[in-house]
């Protein structure tokens, strides 16, 4: 028969899991925030780069297919990493499936953004590529922050949020600039932080 549990031991078994599943969190992701925030900041910088010095430079955007290799490498990481964390709750489940969410988010976002600049011949619509995704990436680190009960990536969201608002008042080629900036600060940092932490915690 299952066990009926009262007010407080509800209480003390949901702050477990979420004390659990931050741990994981922490585990799991301080990898895949540093990596993803080093690769996409250096593209971004390097697409910057490229547009000022290619001859044609709408050619420079074909450097983001670098993105499908290092999804490629990003797998085997995170299948090594997760072996490392024997136990899983609905939680873990929950923030993993908002990070899902956004992959799928941006792969609809550019193929509609492409069919629609080719449908209607309006090229100036891919400025809105960089500005979006900033915006998806703020709503997931959010509803992170709700999840895990973690205050820091309240912060990091509205890093995200500002950085797409500041996209809108500059040209295409200083809008990667502000994603590399964004990525590193909201990224490669709080990564890093993650791993000092799960460090400090096992001494």
């Amino acid at each position: 028969m299952d066990k009926v549990f009262n007010h407080e031991e509800s209480l003390s078994l949901i702050n477990e899991m979420i004390s659990r599943a931050r741990n994981n969190y922490q585990k799991e992701k301080m990898y895949s925030m540093i990596y993803w925030g080093y690769i996409t900041a250096a593209i971004a910088i390097l697409n910057y780069a490229l547009l000022q010095f290619l001859n044609h430079p709408n050619q420079s955007f074909w450097v983001w297919l670098l993105m499908f290799p290092a999804g490629i490498v990003s797998h085997f990481i995170d299948r090594y990493v997760n072996r490392t964390v024997l136990v899983k709750t609905h939680i873990d489940r929950m923030g993993n499936g908002v990070w899902k969410g956004f992959m799928i988010g941006v792969v609809v976002l550019l193929a509609v953004i492409f069919a629609v600049a080719i449908r209607y011949q309006a090229p100036i619509i891919f400025v809105m590529i960089t500005p979006v995704i900033l915006i998806m990436l703020g709503i997931c680190e959010f509803i992170s922050a709700i999840i895990y009960r973690h205050n820091p990536w309240y912060w990091v969201s509205v890093l995200f949020l500002v950085g797409a608002v500041g996209c809108a008042f500059l040209p295409v080629d200083l809008q990667f600039i502000v994603l590399a900036v964004c990525m590193v600060l909201g990224f490669v940092v709080p990564g890093h932080m993650l791993n000092y932490q799960a460090s400090k915690s096992h001494v």
